[in-house]
Order: structure tokens, then sequence, then C-alpha cells
């Protein structure tokens, strides 16, 4: 039998048996026969989905927000439990980046609590003054269209994109430039 013909099946035994759609028998039967009695080549064999790691991700997200945002926690805290969040979910995109896990999720967590720790620290140092906002948030979606250029991730350059385009519109309805 060809060898790409046998890789294909295998391959698709081995989806079969990760999703229960044959008993789990049967596939270690096909499998031993179209494997020709040898071991299944580890690059066919199906990955463990990891849950623990993005659920952990998920839940120091949702506690920032909720700590940020629904306690009154002194405005220090505040910002060093925000800086905290984003170095862990940095830390971890880097740890999911070495074990070629989706990194995606605690760099985008880390971005959206960056945005908003900058929103916040502008708001409190700031109060009403528009056109720092408005520079900081440009600030933040060079550094979106830079990250996506760099990683290849293309909808961190579109939402950079968007965000400068939307940004520039405020700017010039600000100053009455429309």
């Amino acid at each position: 039998m060809d060898e790409n013909r046998k890789k294909m099946i295998i391959q698709e035994i081995v989806y079969w048996k990760n999703s229960r759609l044959l008993p789990e028998q049967y596939c270690d039967f096909l499998l031993a026969l179209y494997s020709e009695g040898e071991e299944v080549p580890q690059q066919y064999q199906a990955r463990k989905k990891i849950v623990m790691p993005y659920l952990i991700v998920g839940s120091i997200i949702l506690l920032t927000l909720f700590l940020n945002h629904f306690t009154q926690l002194p405005f220090g805290m505040q910002i060093g439990l925000s800086i905290f969040s984003i170095v862990t979910l940095l830390y971890a995109a880097f740890f999911f980046s070495k074990r070629s896990w989706s990194y995606h999720i605690p760099l985008i967590g880390a971005a959206f609590l960056f945005l908003l720790a900058t929103v916040f620290a502008i708001e409190h140092f700031a109060p009403g003054r528009t056109g720092v906002l408005y520079f900081f948030l440009l600030c933040h979606c060079g550094i979106w269209v830079y990250t996506g250029k760099r990683l290849s991730m293309v909808y961190f350059s579109v939402a950079g994109y968007l965000g400068i385009v939307v940004i520039l519109y405020f700017i010039a309805k600000l100053y009455n430039i429309f």
C-alpha cells in the first residue's frame, strides 16, 4: 500500500479513536493492522487536551477585572494587581509558546488588561484630559500593530489599525476638523 495513503488512514483512525466514533478496541485493531504491528508513530498520536492552564489564565483575567472594577481597593493596589496580572499573563504566553500550546489567549488577556490599566491610570492622573488619553490609546494601537506583525497575528494588526482609525476620527472630532 502507498505510504501516504497509510499515513492518512492511520491519522483518520486516530481521529476516530479520540473522538470516540468507534470503540477503542476496534481502533486499536485497525491501527495494528495498518501500522503492520508496529507502534503508531508519535506524530499520529492525539494531543491531550490541556484545559487547566487555560482555566488558570481565564481566572487571572476575571479576578483582576473583578477586583479592579467591583471593589474599593486603593488605586496603588489596583495598579499593582494589574501589573502583576499582566506580567503573569505575558510569562504564561511565553511558557505556552515554548510548550507548543496556543499562546494567543494569555497574550490577548495581557493586552486587554494593559489597556484597561492604562485608561484607569490616565483617568486617575489626568482626569478630563482626552488628548492624553488619545495619545496613550494610539500608543497601545501601535504596540498591537507591532505585535501582530512580529508574531504573525493578523487580528492584533487589524485591531491596531482599526483602533488608530477610530482614535484619529475622535481626535478630528475633538478639534473640530470635520
